[in-house]
């Protein structure tokens, strides 16, 4: 390569190092705040992306030569400039990507991207709109003038400056090579163990250099990362096959359940169950919440059976809802799980039952029903109405719209029609970043913020503000359930119908480091409330290990139904069929996926990005701030053999297409 092509080569490399190096220094969780880092650890991690960044760039300069051969020379000028964009336009992606989420884009993340394309556009251009419209266009030209612009000036003005310049840069990347690899070097042989304070989590310093430098590097080194398959080891734990035993259902036509009814014990109530989106217990009452976000919530709850030990099988949406429906743990696949539009696998959900006995149906929600493609699951023929935010044309955040409109339709529905119901609301204000009407009274929190809420991430000094600004969001939302309140009473309605309301997950607020959800099965995303009412049922405070994929059966319970041998819950106002009860949480998103069992007091997770496996006890230290994994070998192992048998069951039967018209997935009664 001559001096021309080097000084085109160096040019790019010098253009892109400097910009990731400015983007690293303002970026959030970027590598330089890390304060479990030595000092020096984040100029190796950096240095590693700059070398990589060095190869790209080295990679690219033979597609440039054979550009610049065109005879056409507007072509090959054109040609050089379009490769340069792609390149830093996908860069410049990936660090939107790490910039709202904290994770550069790979191969899960573009799936996730492609598959919630319009929801998850709205919501980039709200946070961060420059990350969106200006960043591409900014490293476009900066590409243009370093590749085409600077390299020919250079030329013109001094030949030997320009070849000064190639042999710096050159000795530059070295420099980053060699800085690279000595902290690897460094790391590998490092001692003791560092320990996050947030998390509770102790890392080697090996263990926490790869992992950071997976992470918070840059996009080709995040990229780099994934070619490496991690070792998983929690296969390494599967128990023999009849430690566990499962029990097996054989599919039972609709036709044959409902001909199975005993009418004279059949209740037919109305149903409506209410979903908050990243409602915490600890803001209602009675689990010890000290001020009255939710009047109305609190009301009902003083009249119901509320759940204090209660989990959600996911730490998001997607995975979370439906589980509320069809009783169905949400672990179908290795990799991150879209709903498809036919699943093979068997799937009753409770209102395909109810339409099936008389009942009008119908779901009214304020987000995207197809997140996720979530509406493949739950748009069954069994639902008469299937309201959601694309139905009402979207809104301003990720695709919702304003609780008040999707309470409104609901409530004209309702006013439709005499015959018993079945109502699912989902209520979207309190979703990150928290935003009620202009118009709403906020009761706890500021009216304007100076800052930005975005997925996984706030100023940390702002978690007070953040609680409260939460809180307002959630007191909107109960304004609207008292719209409906006040409906049903003014119908008559309220004292023959069953009422369920819950949290799809909760909400972090930096207790692990994190923020909002969907990035790990700590207890502040994982503890939902559950707030059951109905006719002739005693109000109490249930302290029995309850989970969503309960309210199914406990649903059928209370109207008199036989339980349905699809659930893979149980019911809550049976007596509990064993005093021990596993529950098993999952969170599979492009920032994590990680796996957990909750049994007798410990919780168990396993993290698959480090292959390991941390072992909390949730009643001496419910803050899951000590892994006592090494302390309870016993205990770690029991959890480990079940965790890996679920994981096996829930596995085998979804990969198996064979025996989904025969069965319906396993339950877990151990």
């Amino acid at each position: 390569m001559g001096v021309k092509g080097g000084g085109l080569l160096a040019s790019a490399w010098a253009g892109l190092a400097g910009v990731h190096l400015a983007l690293s220094a303002v970026a959030p969780r970027n590598v330089f705040a890390d304060p479990l880092l030595p000092f020096w650890a984040p100029v190796a991690i950096l240095a590693t992306e700059l070398a990589l960044l060095a190869v790209v760039a080295a990679m690219l300069a033979a597609p440039f030569r054979l550009l610049s051969r065109l005879r056409a020379r507007p072509l090959a000028v054109a040609g050089r400039c379009l490769l340069g964009i792609a390149v830093l336009v996908a860069l410049a992606v990936s660090w939107a990507s790490f910039w709202l989420s904290g994770r550069f884009l790979d191969a899960q993340g573009l799936e996730f991207i492609g598959s919630n394309f319009s929801p998850t556009f709205r919501y980039a251009a709200q946070m961060q709109p420059f990350l969106l419209y200006g960043l591409p266009w900014l490293l476009a030209g900066a590409a243009i003038a370093a590749g085409e612009l600077f390299p020919r000036w250079l030329q013109r003005r001094d030949p030997a400056r320009l070849e000064r310049f190639v042999r710096g840069t050159a000795w530059a990347a070295g420099l980053c090579a060699l800085f690279a690899l000595a902290g690897e070097v460094v790391h590998r042989f490092g001692r003791g163990e560092v320990t996050d304070p947030t998390a509770g989590i102790s890392y080697s310093p090996r263990e926490l250099y790869r992992l950071r430098r997976a992470e918070r590097a840059g996009p080709v080194t995040h990229l780099v990362a994934q070619l490496w398959p991690r070792w998983d080891g929690l296969e390494d734990a599967l128990p023999a096959p009849d430690r566990f035993p499962l029990v097996r259902r054989r599919v039972q036509p609709l036709e044959a359940y409902v001909a199975g009814i005993d009418a004279a014990r059949f209740r037919r109530w109305n149903v409506v169950v209410v979903l908050v989106d990243s409602l915490r217990p600890d803001q209602l009452r009675d689990y010890g919440c000290p001020r009255d976000v939710m009047p109305t919530v609190n009301s009902v709850a003083g009249e119901s059976r509320v759940y204090l030990d209660c989990y959600s099988q996911a730490s998001h949406t997607d995975y979370a809802a439906p589980c509320v429906f069809s009783s169905h743990y949400p672990l179908r696949a290795r990799e991150i799980y879209r709903y498809p539009k036919e699943p093979t696998y068997p799937r009753v959900l409770v209102w395909d039952v109810l339409k099936a006995l008389g009942y009008r149906t119908a779901l009214f929600s304020s987000q995207n029903e197809e997140w996720g493609q979530m509406h493949h699951y739950l748009k069954t023929p069994g639902l008469d109405v299937f309201f959601h935010s694309k139905s009402a044309g979207g809104g301003a955040f990720a695709g919702t719209i304003d609780d008040a409109v999707t309470v409104g339709e609901a409530l004209r529905w309702i006013d439709a029609g005499e015959a018993p119901f079945f109502l699912y609301l989902n209520l979207q204000t309190s979703h990150l970043p928290y935003a009620v009407p202009k118009d709403f009274t906020r009761r706890f929190g500021p009216k304007e913020i100076d800052f930005k809420i975005t997925a996984g991430w706030f100023p940390e000094d702002k978690i007070e503000i953040v609680k409260n600004v939460y809180a307002d969001s959630l007191s909107y939302v109960d304004a609207q359930v008292a719209r409906l309140m006040e409906r049903l009473r003014e119908r008559g309605a309220w004292d023959r119908t069953v009422f369920v309301l819950c949290g799809d997950h909760g909400e972090g607020f930096y207790e692990h480091g994190m923020a909002a959800h969907a990035n790990s099965v700590y207890e502040e995303l994982m503890r939902v409330p559950l707030v059951i009412r109905a006719p002739g049922l005693v109000p109490a405070r249930e302290t029995r290990p309850a989970q969503l994929l309960d309210v199914p059966p406990t649903l059928f319970h209370l109207l008199g139904l036989p339980p349905h041998p699809a659930f893979q819950g149980e019911s809550l106002v049976e007596p509990p069929a064993s005093k021990e009860r596993s529950r098993y949480l999952l969170t599979d998103t492009p920032w994590s996926t990680t796996l957990a069992i909750v049994r007798s007091g410990h919780k168990l997770i396993h993290d698959s990005r480090l292959g390991r496996c941390f072992l909390y006890d949730l009643v001496r230290d419910p803050g899951e701030r000590r892994d006592v994994l090494s302390e309870r070998p016993a205990v770690a192992r029991d959890l480990k053999a079940r965790l890996a048998a679920f994981r096996r069951a829930q596995l085998d039967y979804y990969e198996n297409r064979f025996v989904h018209g025969r069965e319906y997935p396993p339950r877990f009664d151990h």
